[in-house]
Protein backbone atom coordinates (compact mmCIF):
# COMPACT_ATOMS: atom_id res chain seq x y z
CA UNK A 1 0.00 0.00 0.00
CA UNK A 2 1.14 3.01 -0.65
CA UNK A 3 2.18 5.38 1.91
CA UNK A 4 -0.16 8.62 3.07
CA UNK A 5 0.19 11.94 2.95
CA UNK A 6 -0.23 14.76 4.94
CA UNK A 7 -1.38 18.40 4.61
CA UNK A 8 0.50 20.13 8.16
CA UNK A 9 0.29 23.69 9.87
CA UNK A 10 2.20 26.45 10.05
CA UNK A 11 1.16 28.05 13.55
CA UNK A 12 3.78 31.08 13.26
CA UNK A 13 6.22 29.32 15.12
CA UNK A 14 9.45 29.17 13.20
CA UNK A 15 11.12 26.31 15.96
CA UNK A 16 7.52 24.38 15.17
CA UNK A 17 8.42 24.66 11.27
CA UNK A 18 11.96 23.01 12.29
CA UNK A 19 10.52 20.20 14.15
CA UNK A 20 7.67 19.88 11.45
CA UNK A 21 10.64 18.96 8.02
CA UNK A 22 12.40 16.24 10.96
CA UNK A 23 9.47 14.11 10.72
CA UNK A 24 8.91 14.99 6.23
CA UNK A 25 9.20 10.85 6.02
CA UNK A 26 8.08 8.88 8.85
CA UNK A 27 6.62 5.62 9.44
CA UNK A 28 6.33 4.93 5.57
CA UNK A 29 4.36 8.30 4.89
CA UNK A 30 5.11 11.78 4.52
CA UNK A 31 4.44 15.64 4.41
CA UNK A 32 3.38 16.60 1.41
CA UNK A 33 2.77 20.22 1.94
CA UNK A 34 2.88 22.99 4.57
CA UNK A 35 -0.11 25.52 4.79
CA UNK A 36 -0.25 29.03 6.32
CA UNK A 37 -1.85 32.16 5.72
CA UNK A 38 -0.47 35.26 3.72
CA UNK A 39 -0.37 38.83 4.59
CA UNK A 40 -4.11 39.99 6.27
CA UNK A 41 -3.91 42.74 3.27
CA UNK A 42 -4.93 41.02 0.85
CA UNK A 43 -7.13 38.35 2.81
CA UNK A 44 -8.59 36.68 5.97
CA UNK A 45 -8.97 33.12 6.70
CA UNK A 46 -10.43 30.54 9.00
CA UNK A 47 -7.98 31.17 11.82
CA UNK A 48 -6.78 34.19 13.46
CA UNK A 49 -3.31 34.17 13.06
CA UNK A 50 -0.47 36.53 13.91
CA UNK A 51 0.31 39.50 11.70
CA UNK A 52 2.43 38.69 8.93
CA UNK A 53 3.34 40.79 5.16
CA UNK A 54 4.69 40.22 2.30
CA UNK A 55 8.66 40.01 2.80
CA UNK A 56 7.80 37.58 6.18
CA UNK A 57 5.64 34.92 3.88
CA UNK A 58 8.05 34.70 0.95
CA UNK A 59 10.83 33.45 3.52
CA UNK A 60 8.46 31.12 5.21
CA UNK A 61 8.16 30.15 1.91
CA UNK A 62 11.49 29.72 0.38
CA UNK A 63 12.21 28.16 3.56
CA UNK A 64 9.44 25.42 3.20
CA UNK A 65 10.46 24.73 -0.66
CA UNK A 66 14.17 24.25 0.64
CA UNK A 67 13.10 21.30 2.60
CA UNK A 68 11.47 19.50 -0.65
CA UNK A 69 7.57 20.63 0.55
CA UNK A 70 5.38 21.99 -1.38
CA UNK A 71 3.41 25.43 0.15
CA UNK A 72 -0.38 25.86 0.27
CA UNK A 73 -2.04 29.31 0.68
CA UNK A 74 -5.02 29.24 2.60
CA UNK A 75 -7.20 32.56 1.81
CA UNK A 76 -10.52 30.40 3.01
CA UNK A 77 -12.49 33.39 4.28
CA UNK A 78 -16.15 32.72 4.08
CA UNK A 79 -17.00 36.66 4.46
CA UNK A 80 -15.10 39.59 4.08
CA UNK A 81 -18.26 42.43 3.72
CA UNK A 82 -18.99 43.93 0.29
CA UNK A 83 -15.84 44.68 -0.07
CA UNK A 84 -14.69 41.29 -1.11
CA UNK A 85 -16.09 41.83 -4.72
CA UNK A 86 -15.19 44.95 -6.11
CA UNK A 87 -13.23 44.67 -9.49
CA UNK A 88 -10.37 46.68 -7.60
CA UNK A 89 -9.89 44.40 -4.78
CA UNK A 90 -10.57 41.19 -6.57
CA UNK A 91 -7.83 42.67 -9.30
CA UNK A 92 -5.68 42.91 -6.26
CA UNK A 93 -5.55 39.28 -5.10
CA UNK A 94 -5.23 38.08 -8.49
CA UNK A 95 -2.15 39.86 -8.83
CA UNK A 96 -0.65 38.86 -5.11
CA UNK A 97 -1.62 35.52 -5.76
CA UNK A 98 0.28 35.59 -9.37
CA UNK A 99 3.51 36.91 -7.90
CA UNK A 100 3.45 34.15 -5.07
CA UNK A 101 2.86 31.18 -7.78
CA UNK A 102 4.72 32.35 -10.53
CA UNK A 103 7.32 34.42 -8.82
CA UNK A 104 7.76 32.37 -5.74
CA UNK A 105 6.56 29.06 -6.77
CA UNK A 106 3.51 28.82 -4.86
CA UNK A 107 1.77 25.52 -5.57
CA UNK A 108 -1.46 25.42 -3.91
CA UNK A 109 -4.35 27.33 -2.47
CA UNK A 110 -7.12 26.80 -0.36
CA UNK A 111 -10.21 28.68 -1.03
CA UNK A 112 -13.71 29.06 0.42
CA UNK A 113 -15.12 31.27 -1.89
CA UNK A 114 -16.57 29.72 -5.00
CA UNK A 115 -16.62 32.95 -7.28
CA UNK A 116 -12.66 32.56 -6.31
CA UNK A 117 -12.43 29.71 -7.03
CA UNK A 118 -13.64 30.00 -10.61
CA UNK A 119 -11.40 33.25 -10.82
CA UNK A 120 -8.42 31.90 -9.84
CA UNK A 121 -8.59 29.12 -12.19
CA UNK A 122 -9.31 31.33 -14.97
CA UNK A 123 -5.94 33.03 -14.26
CA UNK A 124 -3.78 30.51 -12.86
CA UNK A 125 -5.08 27.04 -14.32
CA UNK A 126 -1.81 25.00 -13.18
CA UNK A 127 -2.44 26.03 -9.42
CA UNK A 128 -3.87 23.37 -7.56
CA UNK A 129 -7.07 24.94 -5.67
CA UNK A 130 -8.20 23.12 -3.06
CA UNK A 131 -12.27 23.72 -1.71
CA UNK A 132 -11.86 24.88 2.35
CA UNK A 133 -13.37 22.10 4.30
CA UNK A 134 -15.45 25.55 4.90
CA UNK A 135 -17.70 24.99 2.08
CA UNK A 136 -19.41 22.22 4.04
CA UNK A 137 -19.68 19.46 0.94
CA UNK A 138 -21.19 17.11 2.20
CA UNK A 139 -22.53 15.12 -1.13
CA UNK A 140 -21.91 14.00 -4.50
CA UNK A 141 -23.64 17.05 -6.07
CA UNK A 142 -21.72 19.42 -4.28
CA UNK A 143 -18.47 17.84 -4.96
CA UNK A 144 -19.01 17.93 -8.67
CA UNK A 145 -20.35 21.44 -8.77
CA UNK A 146 -16.94 22.73 -7.05
CA UNK A 147 -14.17 20.39 -9.06
CA UNK A 148 -16.62 22.02 -12.35
CA UNK A 149 -16.06 25.35 -10.76
CA UNK A 150 -12.11 24.70 -10.66
CA UNK A 151 -11.58 22.78 -7.33
CA UNK A 152 -8.85 19.98 -8.13
CA UNK A 153 -8.70 19.19 -4.18
CA UNK A 154 -12.42 18.58 -2.33
CA UNK A 155 -12.07 19.17 1.58
CA UNK A 156 -15.24 17.47 2.81
CA UNK A 157 -17.44 18.37 5.70
CA UNK A 158 -15.89 16.75 8.73
CA UNK A 159 -19.64 15.95 9.50
CA UNK A 160 -19.69 12.93 6.70
CA UNK A 161 -16.07 11.87 7.64
CA UNK A 162 -17.57 8.92 9.03
CA UNK A 163 -20.15 8.15 6.51
CA UNK A 164 -17.99 5.97 4.06
CA UNK A 165 -20.62 5.54 1.36
CA UNK A 166 -21.37 9.13 1.15
CA UNK A 167 -17.29 10.03 1.09
CA UNK A 168 -17.49 7.02 -2.10
CA UNK A 169 -19.99 8.67 -4.36
CA UNK A 170 -18.56 11.83 -3.89
CA UNK A 171 -15.64 10.53 -4.55
CA UNK A 172 -16.99 9.01 -7.86
CA UNK A 173 -18.91 12.19 -8.92
CA UNK A 174 -16.47 14.78 -8.60
CA UNK A 175 -13.06 14.77 -10.80
CA UNK A 176 -11.02 15.44 -7.48
CA UNK A 177 -8.64 14.12 -5.24
CA UNK A 178 -9.57 14.04 -1.56
CA UNK A 179 -7.95 15.54 1.37
CA UNK A 180 -9.93 14.64 4.44
CA UNK A 181 -9.08 16.78 7.83
CA UNK A 182 -8.46 14.67 10.43
CA UNK A 183 -8.31 15.96 13.63
CA UNK A 184 -11.10 18.95 13.48
CA UNK A 185 -13.32 18.95 16.91
CA UNK A 186 -16.47 20.83 16.56
CA UNK A 187 -19.64 20.02 17.46
CA UNK A 188 -21.48 17.71 14.99
CA UNK A 189 -23.81 19.62 12.69
CA UNK A 190 -23.02 22.52 14.58
CA UNK A 191 -25.74 25.21 14.64
CA UNK A 192 -22.99 28.34 15.60
CA UNK A 193 -20.30 26.66 12.68
CA UNK A 194 -21.35 29.59 9.93
CA UNK A 195 -21.66 32.50 12.19
CA UNK A 196 -18.63 31.41 14.17
CA UNK A 197 -16.32 31.54 10.58
CA UNK A 198 -17.95 34.78 9.58
CA UNK A 199 -16.81 36.06 12.83
CA UNK A 200 -13.30 34.76 12.36
CA UNK A 201 -13.05 35.32 8.54
CA UNK A 202 -13.34 39.18 9.74
CA UNK A 203 -11.58 39.12 12.79
CA UNK A 204 -8.98 37.60 10.83
CA UNK A 205 -7.64 40.78 8.48
CA UNK A 206 -9.11 43.15 11.63
CA UNK A 207 -6.93 41.29 13.96
CA UNK A 208 -6.24 43.08 17.70
CA UNK A 209 -6.97 40.64 21.18
CA UNK A 210 -9.96 38.22 20.73
CA UNK A 211 -11.78 39.33 23.93
CA UNK A 212 -14.23 36.60 23.83
CA UNK A 213 -14.61 33.79 21.66
CA UNK A 214 -18.47 32.74 23.05
CA UNK A 215 -18.94 30.84 19.96
CA UNK A 216 -15.92 28.38 20.81
CA UNK A 217 -17.31 28.67 24.50
CA UNK A 218 -20.95 27.59 23.90
CA UNK A 219 -19.83 24.65 21.40
CA UNK A 220 -17.31 23.80 24.78
CA UNK A 221 -20.75 23.98 26.96
CA UNK A 222 -22.73 21.79 24.90
CA UNK A 223 -20.13 19.07 25.22
CA UNK A 224 -20.09 19.62 28.92
CA UNK A 225 -23.03 19.41 29.36
CA UNK A 226 -23.55 16.36 26.97
CA UNK A 227 -20.25 14.05 27.09
CA UNK A 228 -21.86 11.87 24.05
CA UNK A 229 -21.00 14.79 21.52
CA UNK A 230 -17.75 14.37 21.93
CA UNK A 231 -17.58 10.76 20.10
CA UNK A 232 -20.14 12.30 17.92
CA UNK A 233 -18.17 14.61 16.38
CA UNK A 234 -16.05 14.05 13.17
CA UNK A 235 -12.88 13.29 14.02
CA UNK A 236 -10.46 10.75 12.32
CA UNK A 237 -8.10 8.66 14.84
CA UNK A 238 -4.62 8.16 13.67
CA UNK A 239 -5.20 3.43 13.59
CA UNK A 240 -8.23 4.44 11.17
CA UNK A 241 -6.78 5.94 8.43
CA UNK A 242 -6.40 2.98 6.50
CA UNK A 243 -9.66 2.39 6.11
CA UNK A 244 -10.20 5.60 3.51
CA UNK A 245 -7.25 4.84 1.77
CA UNK A 246 -10.09 3.35 -1.32
CA UNK A 247 -10.79 7.18 -1.32
CA UNK A 248 -7.73 9.09 -0.76
CA UNK A 249 -4.34 8.62 0.66
CA UNK A 250 -4.09 12.55 1.97
CA UNK A 251 -4.86 13.97 5.06
CA UNK A 252 -5.13 17.20 6.58
CA UNK A 253 -4.02 17.84 10.46
CA UNK A 254 -5.52 21.17 12.24
CA UNK A 255 -3.32 23.20 14.61
CA UNK A 256 -2.29 26.54 13.18
CA UNK A 257 -3.73 28.50 16.73
CA UNK A 258 -1.63 25.81 18.57
CA UNK A 259 1.41 25.68 20.47
CA UNK A 260 4.58 23.78 19.09
CA UNK A 261 3.98 20.57 21.60
CA UNK A 262 0.37 19.99 19.93
CA UNK A 263 1.09 20.48 16.48
CA UNK A 264 4.55 18.50 16.79
CA UNK A 265 2.43 15.79 19.18
CA UNK A 266 -0.18 15.50 16.85
CA UNK A 267 1.27 14.92 13.50
CA UNK A 268 3.65 12.46 15.23
CA UNK A 269 0.68 10.09 16.15
CA UNK A 270 -1.21 10.73 12.78
CA UNK A 271 2.05 9.58 10.75
CA UNK A 272 2.84 6.56 12.89
CA UNK A 273 -0.86 5.99 12.42
CA UNK A 274 -1.03 5.38 16.23
CA UNK A 275 -2.03 6.83 19.39
CA UNK A 276 -2.10 5.69 22.97
CA UNK A 277 -2.82 8.49 25.15
CA UNK A 278 -5.46 10.95 25.62
CA UNK A 279 -7.46 11.39 21.80
CA UNK A 280 -8.46 14.93 23.26
CA UNK A 281 -4.51 15.82 23.49
CA UNK A 282 -4.70 15.52 19.38
CA UNK A 283 -8.30 16.98 18.53
CA UNK A 284 -8.70 21.12 18.10
CA UNK A 285 -11.45 23.10 18.08
CA UNK A 286 -13.82 23.40 20.87
CA UNK A 287 -12.73 19.84 22.22
CA UNK A 288 -9.63 20.80 22.81
CA UNK A 289 -10.33 23.79 24.48
CA UNK A 290 -12.79 21.36 27.51
CA UNK A 291 -8.99 19.40 27.80
CA UNK A 292 -7.43 22.30 28.67
CA UNK A 293 -10.12 24.36 30.55
CA UNK A 294 -11.42 21.27 32.47
CA UNK A 295 -8.97 18.54 32.09
CA UNK A 296 -11.32 16.62 29.73
CA UNK A 297 -10.04 13.16 28.91
CA UNK A 298 -10.69 10.16 26.30
CA UNK A 299 -8.78 7.59 26.05
CA UNK A 300 -7.69 6.70 22.54
CA UNK A 301 -7.43 2.72 23.33
CA UNK A 302 -10.61 1.84 24.68
CA UNK A 303 -12.23 3.30 21.42
CA UNK A 304 -10.23 0.86 19.50
CA UNK A 305 -11.38 -2.16 22.16
CA UNK A 306 -15.16 -0.64 21.99
CA UNK A 307 -15.31 -1.05 18.34
CA UNK A 308 -15.91 2.33 18.12
CA UNK A 309 -15.16 2.81 14.45
CA UNK A 310 -16.71 -0.09 13.06
CA UNK A 311 -20.23 1.18 15.26
CA UNK A 312 -20.32 5.17 13.89
CA UNK A 313 -19.26 4.29 10.16
CA UNK A 314 -22.47 1.64 10.08
CA UNK A 315 -24.69 3.45 12.35
CA UNK A 316 -27.92 5.69 10.54
CA UNK A 317 -27.10 8.38 12.41
CA UNK A 318 -30.04 8.35 14.18
CA UNK A 319 -29.43 9.43 17.23
CA UNK A 320 -32.71 9.98 19.25
CA UNK A 321 -32.97 6.06 18.81
CA UNK A 322 -29.20 4.75 19.54
CA UNK A 323 -28.20 5.41 22.97
CA UNK A 324 -24.06 3.62 21.86
CA UNK A 325 -22.29 6.92 22.14
CA UNK A 326 -23.96 8.48 24.98
CA UNK A 327 -23.23 4.96 26.82
CA UNK A 328 -19.66 4.82 25.93
CA UNK A 329 -18.56 8.81 26.48
CA UNK A 330 -20.40 7.83 29.56
CA UNK A 331 -17.58 4.84 30.35
CA UNK A 332 -14.88 6.98 28.91
CA UNK A 333 -14.61 10.77 29.09
CA UNK A 334 -13.53 11.94 32.51
CA UNK A 335 -12.78 15.71 33.69
CA UNK A 336 -10.30 16.90 35.80
CA UNK A 337 -7.51 14.57 34.40
CA UNK A 338 -3.78 16.39 34.00
CA UNK A 339 -2.05 14.96 31.09
CA UNK A 340 1.67 15.41 29.78
CA UNK A 341 0.39 17.07 26.89
CA UNK A 342 -2.01 19.15 28.66
CA UNK A 343 0.91 20.47 30.78
CA UNK A 344 3.17 20.88 27.80
CA UNK A 345 0.26 23.00 25.74
CA UNK A 346 0.15 25.57 29.06
CA UNK A 347 4.20 25.85 29.00
CA UNK A 348 4.17 23.68 32.61
CA UNK A 349 6.76 21.30 31.35
CA UNK A 350 8.78 22.02 34.46
CA UNK A 351 5.45 20.79 36.40
CA UNK A 352 4.98 18.16 33.79
CA UNK A 353 8.34 16.44 34.83
CA UNK A 354 7.71 16.99 38.60
CA UNK A 355 4.43 15.29 38.60
CA UNK A 356 6.03 11.89 36.12
CA UNK A 357 8.40 11.81 39.01
CA UNK A 358 5.74 11.31 41.64
CA UNK A 359 3.67 8.78 39.69
CA UNK A 360 0.60 11.67 39.37
CA UNK A 361 0.89 11.97 35.37
CA UNK A 362 -1.28 10.47 32.99
CA UNK A 363 0.25 10.33 29.53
Amino acid sequence: MAGLEFSVPYNNDPETLTELFKMKNLNGNRIREVYLSGPQKYSGSGRIVEEIDEDKFVGLVERIHGEGLRVDLVINSTCEGLEWYKPEVMRDKMEFIGRMHQKHGVEGLTIANPLYISEVKKNFPDLEISASVLDDIDCAHKAKMYSELGADIITPDGDVNRDLETLRKMKKAANAEFKLMLNDGCLYKCPFRRFHFNYISHKSVELGPVEQDIFTEKCGLVSLQDRSQILKSGWIRPEDMEHYTDITHFFKIVGRTHPKSMVIRTVRAYMNQIWEGDLLDIVSGSLYGIGIDFGAHLDNVSLTQAHFFEKITSCDRNCESCGFCAELAGKLVSFKVVTRGKLEDLGLKDLCDNLEREGKLID
